[in-house]
């Protein structure tokens, strides 16, 4: 996340969005409304999560309840059948199923038809293992089997994790079938069974004389090791690299390696999980070959990464949205570094190629952050189009519709940068129910108000709301533990001094920008506590020649950037004499 690498140009000033020059214009008679439209803003955001409304810039998804959960309409919200509506047969009939389940969740017809437990119990099964696959070589009672309706899951872990992960398992399953309905394999049975069900007919109605019930061809196996060293041990010796990994799916043992944590890693148990679902929840036709070997091994990363997005509540799971995890990280390098990858580009590799690629990391991020763009920016053509590129690449005979409109490939790099740049609109209409661990509106059109829709996190670790006109009293809104900061970049905000008492308390960042921001030696003091400060950015501010000594003084620091502040040049010559391995001014700055 260095930005000397990305970045040769510099901020010649304070330099604020078109909402912060609007905002300073303003007459003091308007910014007397300000607090004002900020309440108003919060309680919309209040009054919409009591609604239960669901943001439009990602799909809901209905998980399965237990039968003495209270009844309760769905939330509205964008559904996935809205790729192709009614043109997929059984998907909307599916979805009213789910839909009919969350209004009854005790009804035993509609819970029958989904294989839901009809007494309400947990769909999992926990005994001593017996018989562990071959190729795992596990003993006879070294190891727990758990099994749920479309899983079997060989554990070393405890009890307590294998719970976890069985039961986040069946929700990701259900998800995934809601989402990716027309390539599931039980797609057919559904379409079968409920396509005589009118629309206007309660479809629990309907379901009581009917026997048909949703049947898988085999459960998918899961390997949940201990901890990681297990983990390394059993499977570096068959897979190069595996110690830089959290999770694996291998194709040709069919099962998916995860292994216990105390910091639960859902994002990678879903990533592979996704692998695993395409090639084994699906009619595939691949065989023994991989999806994109030729070309399109984007997409096979891209949807994988797509699906770390979801996010679980009790009754509702949601996949996209402006505030995933990944696409904060899409937002830094589009935005602010302007590294916008050529289709052509992406598309290009096979999955060799890809693999042996030096800016794999950025590979991955274009990958992950085109797929959430075409699935979620709003073009219907290009939410069919990776259906059909899906069912191309994993050989799955899907009765898919043709596209109701031509997709425009050639615009598809423009448009993702403005499927990045949030606006307030975005963010209001569209409000993030996840605990955030990363932030990143660098450069976007928000202002506080924006800002104060977004819920405060205290896991936040990444927040950069570099060129975004938040003040204080956002940022330490929005970061009430800054204990939990490793990286903080505040440049060209309007922060000022009030800040400071909060950031000493920021005693694990590894990097910090307050560039053309108006602090000065007071935030240098505040943040010597942070023994792991590695990078740190206070161009054009008010530190003095009196900060150099605390500079020089923290143990970990490998880059300092202070041009346009008040530090002369006789000062950091004291500073490289003393630090010759620190890398100072590392940006070239041009003249303004």
């Amino acid at each position: 996340m260095d930005r000397a690498s990305l970045l040769s140009t510099s901020i010649g000033g304070n330099q604020f969005n078109g909402y912060g020059s609007m905002m300073q214009a303003l007459g003091t008679r308007r910014r007397q409304w300000i607090p004002i439209c900020l309440a108003l803003v919060f309680a919309l955001v209040v009054l919409a999560d009591s609604w239960g409304l669901q943001a439009a810039d990602r799909t809901t998804l209905l998980l399965p309840l237990e039968t003495d959960a209270a009844g309760e309409s769905p939330p509205a919200g964008r559904y996935a059948d809205e790729a192709y509506g009614s043109a997929v047969d059984g998907w909307n009939a599916y979805l009213r199923v789910w839909k009919s389940h969350h209004e009854n969740p005790a009804d035993v017809s509609i819970r029958r038809f989904l294989g839901l437990p009809l007494n309400g119990s947990r769909q999992l099964e926990a005994r001593r293992g017996r018989s562990s696959p071959r190729w795992l070589g596990w003993r006879s009672g070294t190891f727990a089997q758990v099994d749920t309706p479309h899983f079997t899951i060989y554990s070393r872990a405890g009890e307590e994790p294998s719970r976890r992960l069985a039961e986040d398992l069946e929700k990701c399953y259900w998800a995934w079938t809601q989402k990716f309905f027309p390539l599931w394999e039980g797609a057919p049975q559904v379409a079968t069974a409920l396509a005589a069900i009118p629309a206007s007919e309660p479809i629990a109605d309907s379901l009581k004389d009917n026997n048909a019930r949703i049947t898988i061809r085999r459960k998918l196996q899961v390997v949940l090791f201990r901890d990681a060293q297990e983990y390394r041990q059993t499977l570096e010796r068959d897979v190069p690299g595996i110690e830089r990994s959290t999770g694996y799916y291998d194709e040709s043992r069919q099962a998916t390696f995860l292994y216990a944590d105390e910091n639960d890693d859902a994002a990678t148990r879903r990533h592979e999980l996704v692998h695993q679902l395409f090639r084994e929840a699906t009619r595939s036709g691949l065989g023994r070959s991989s999806p994109g070997e030729g070309k399109g091994f984007w997409l096979v990363e891209g949807i994988a990464g797509y699906f770390e997005s979801m996010h679980v509540d009790q009754r509702i799971a949601t996949v996209g949205g402006w505030d995933s995890p990944r696409l904060q990280f899409a937002r830094y390098r589009v935005i602010t570094g302007g590294d916008l990858m050529p289709v052509q580009e992406l598309f290009a590799d096979g999955r060799d190629a890809a693999q042996q690629r030096q800016d794999l990391a950025r590979w991955y991020a274009h990958a992950i952050a085109q797929t959430h763009h075409l699935l979620d920016g709003g073009e219907a053509a290009n939410r069919q189009w990776i259906y059909h590129q899906l069912a191309e690449l994993y050989k799955i005979p899907a009765a898919l519709p043709p596209l109701t409109a031509d997709v425009t490939i050639d615009r598809w790099e423009s448009s993702l940068r403005d499927f990045l740049l949030l606006t307030d609109e975005d963010l209001i209409d569209n409000p993030s129910r996840a605990d955030l661990q990363q932030l990143c509106l660098a450069g976007c059109e928000v202002t506080t108000q924006g800002l104060l829709s977004i819920t405060p996190s205290s896991r936040l670790q990444w927040l950069d709301l570099s060129r975004v006109p938040a003040d204080t009293n956002s940022v330490t809104r929005l970061a009430p533990q800054p204990e939990s900061l490793e990286q903080l970049s505040l440049e060209a905000t309007r922060i000022d001094a009030d800040l400071i008492s909060w950031l000493e308390r920021a005693d694990n960042l590894r990097e910090l920008d307050l560039s053309w921001t108006p602090l000065g030696d007071d935030a240098i003091r505040a943040i010597a506590p942070a023994s792991q400060l590695n990078i740190l950015w206070m161009t054009g501010t008010k530190v003095s020649d009196d900060a150099v000594a605390l500079i020089g003084a923290m143990p970990e620091l490998q880059s300092v950037d202070v041009q346009r502040s008040g530090i002369g040049d006789t000062a950091l010559d004291r500073l490289r004499v003393s630090r010759s391995e620190l890398e100072i001014n590392p940006l070239e700055l041009r003249s303004p």
